[in-house]
């Protein structure tokens, strides 16, 4: 496991100091994040029916708090070429088809080695004219994902401000999207903690 510290020292007046003393501890609740999640991205060459062009980045991300979501995007490329946003490889990029959810189930474990997410994710279809969102077709998102590689602990401490994170690389062993295959996307499984306090 790699840790990768850093900290940056703020200076600070002695009048700012003594401001800031004086400042109660309930009028200024610290800020907290804590996330723990999935996430992960392959490519498929060829069509795929009810998307657009002949090239696909298909990805997904699902935190343990049940929401997530997923995105298709789709190229249409030189023929057998993969999908790329390199503008010198002969790709274009059409559209992005984007798809949430937030009652999936989301598993994993404490040294952040495995993981899976389970559940239904609707594609966004914007809004309506009064600023409500249109859903249109459901998908089903499944995978299990494996660590493949060293987790990776960075830290950061600035005046009133923490940061932890842990990723630890990690690949779908299987997965579906609807009826496109996710076996073998590659991404994280991590966990991030961060508090701000004014």
């Amino acid at each position: 496991m790699r840790i990768t510290t850093s900290a940056v020292l703020c200076g600070a007046s002695t009048a700012l100091l003594a401001l800031t003393a004086l400042v109660p501890a309930s009028a200024a609740p610290p800020e907290k994040t804590d996330s723990i999640w999935l996430s992960g991205e392959v490519a498929h060459v060829g069509e795929l029916d009810g998307f657009a062009g002949n090239a696909h980045l298909i990805s997904f991300f699902a935190r343990t708090t049940g929401s997530g979501d997923a995105a298709v995007v789709n190229f249409d490329c030189p023929a057998g070429e993969l999908p790329s946003w390199d503008p010198d490889s002969g790709c274009e990029t059409l559209d992005i088809v984007g798809m949430y959810g937030d009652a999936l189930e989301v598993h994993i474990d404490k040294q952040l080695k495995n993981g899976s997410v389970s559940g239904s994710v609707r594609a966004y279809q914007g809004e309506d004219e009064n600023g409500e969102p249109i859903w249109g077709e459901t998908y089903q998102l499944e995978a299990v994902m494996a660590g493949t590689g060293d987790a990776v602990i960075t830290r950061e401490h600035q005046e009133g401000f923490r940061h932890r994170s842990k990723d630890r690389p990690a690949a779908a062993t299987t997965g579906q999207l609807g009826d496109m295959d996710l076996a073998g996307a590659v991404g994280n499984i991590g966990h991030l903690k961060e508090s701000f306090k004014y």
